[in-house]
């Protein structure tokens, strides 16, 4: 989800606390406030008139993506209140804001869905293609693959965050997206090299056609990925 998608779908859902909200979702809503607080106070010299105004207007909403947030970490909205507590409950929040999603559904929903890239034919009718982790830490969970893709690696901007210590994954390994309808993987210039279960290796930045039910690796055979259908 880039800017200006978390920002538009942040003020479709201006009062809505239930379901979850990404990551990415809430931190760049964040930045959006961030921007706007700068360009009022810089650009009108009435800022003592404008910011009560935009403060009114996004205390909702903003109130609403934490409390989503909250969800998708797998925590009730009530942990909002932390934030009252001196010093440490403030700190507390921001960790748990800058947690990666729950894996899978969880008391809140569903997970986060995204819609299958237009003119993608690999995925039955209200399939979603996923990437599942078959070996390394993070085995058993499925990623969805949205119309933006996915990233994989250890870089805390990866859409599929792999742990610092994990041998063989680069800081940015291989993306996963759509390209024509159908899905490609891209090796990002990875150290050690992504792989097909055939053994055969990517070519680096080369967006390379594959199919559901393709296996690959990265560096290894020790961090292994099949695409699937979710």
């Amino acid at each position: 989800m880039n800017l200006w998608g978390a920002v538009s779908h942040v003020f479709r859902n201006y009062a809505n606390f239930s379901g979850r909200a990404s990551r990415s979702e809430f931190w760049y809503f964040y930045l959006f406030n961030t921007l706007v607080w700068i360009g009022i106070f810089l650009l009108f010299p009435i800022a003592v008139f404008t910011a009560p105004i935009y403060s009114l207007a996004v205390f909702i909403p903003n109130l609403a993506v934490t409390v989503r947030r909250l969800h998708d970490t797998n925590r009730s909205g009530a942990y909002l209140f932390f934030a009252f507590v001196p010093l440490v409950g403030f700190i507390l929040l921001i960790v748990w804001l800058a947690e990666n999603s729950f894996p899978g559904p969880n008391a809140y929903g569903g997970g986060i869905q995204y819609t299958t890239a237009p003119g993608y034919r690999g995925a039955p009718s209200g399939g979603t293609l996923g990437v599942k982790c078959l070996a390394g830490p993070l085995q058993g969970h499925t990623y969805p693959v949205g119309a933006a893709g996915v990233t994989i690696g250890r870089d805390m901007s990866c859409s599929i965050r792999l742990p610092e210590t994990t041998p063989g994954v680069s800081s940015r390994h291989c993306s996963v997206k759509f390209g024509n309808g159908s899905p490609v993987i891209t090796d990002l210039g990875s150290k050690y090299g992504t792989f097909l279960s055939d053994g055969r290796k990517l070519p680096v930045q080369y967006p390379f056609t594959v199919q559901v039910g393709t296996r690959f690796f990265l560096g290894g055979n020790d961090v292994q990925f099949e695409l699937v259908i979710m």
